[in-house]
């Protein structure tokens, strides 16, 4: 059986912040790997995928999900298109869905109290330090949108205590954004970073207001989601990545 998180503020919308448990994949993938990118099976990511649609009751063919690169790309959609290259998509159609992959990075859904608009956004610590938020942002002043009508959940993600950074890493935010210094912390000479904090404090100074937040940690919890992070120190070959949906 999957396994998924719903955020409160968007239960009018067609969601879930999926978990890694109840797919087809084996090994390291075990077992609802959706990433493309990952070197499971294919056929493995389209049924896991599939499965997810059939769970929350959508077509699958009518999801999207971008190519991620840690950008500060954002795409708006108007229709159903493929082989999309950003990290975050803003939908005006209630004919597709909108798929974001993380592993440590936190998923970002968003929705609209009153409109067919639903967004999605893959948020590392390099989107967040080059402005993805704001690039977000930006687009969504382009468009015929009330900011205080968007309603945003940030998903699990790596947790302020398992996210271990250097000293570079903090100055370069420090001086990107001097307030983001209480998104840090050391314990015993370890620096330790808040990227969902972070994430939720930038969102707050763009303007918006909506906002939930998961309190879930995918390094700690590594048996319910996929982490980089602890693949990496558990040297791993590869991961899989989580899915999360959103549908207008």
């Amino acid at each position: 059986m999957l396994e998924y998180e719903i955020a409160p503020n968007l239960k009018a919308y067609t969601h879930g912040f999926f978990k890694r448990k109840g797919g087809v994949s084996k090994g390291i993938y075990n077992s609802l790997n959706c990433g493309m990118s990952s070197k499971d099976k294919k056929d493995n990511i389209i049924k896991n995928r599939k499965m997810i649609s059939e769970s929350l009751n959508f077509n699958v063919n009518k999801l999207i999900v971008a190519n991620q690169s840690h950008s500060n790309k954002v795409k708006i959609l108007n229709k159903f298109e493929s082989d999309i290259d950003c990290d975050a998509m803003i939908s005006l159609s209630n004919k597709i869905i909108l798929g974001v992959l993380t592993a440590d990075c936190c998923p970002i859904l968003v929705g609209h109290k009153k409109k067919y608009i639903s967004a999605v956004i893959h948020l590392g610590w390099k989107g967040l330090l080059n402005d993805i938020l704001k690039n977000f942002s930006y687009k969504i002043e382009t468009l015929d949108i009330n900011i205080n009508d968007l309603i945003f959940a940030l998903g699990p993600c790596i947790g302020f205590y398992s996210f271990e950074v250097g000293n570079d890493f903090r100055r370069n935010f420090i001086i990107k954004d001097k307030l983001s210094k209480k998104f840090f912390t050391t314990v015993k000479n370890k620096i330790y970073f808040d990227l969902r904090g972070y994430a939720r404090f930038v969102l707050i100074k763009l303007g918006f207001s909506n906002i939930w937040c998961s309190s879930e940690d995918t390094y700690k919890k590594f048996n319910d989601f996929f982490s980089y992070r602890y693949s990496i120190h558990n040297k791993f070959t590869d991961y899989g990545r989580m899915l999360s949906v959103i549908k207008s």
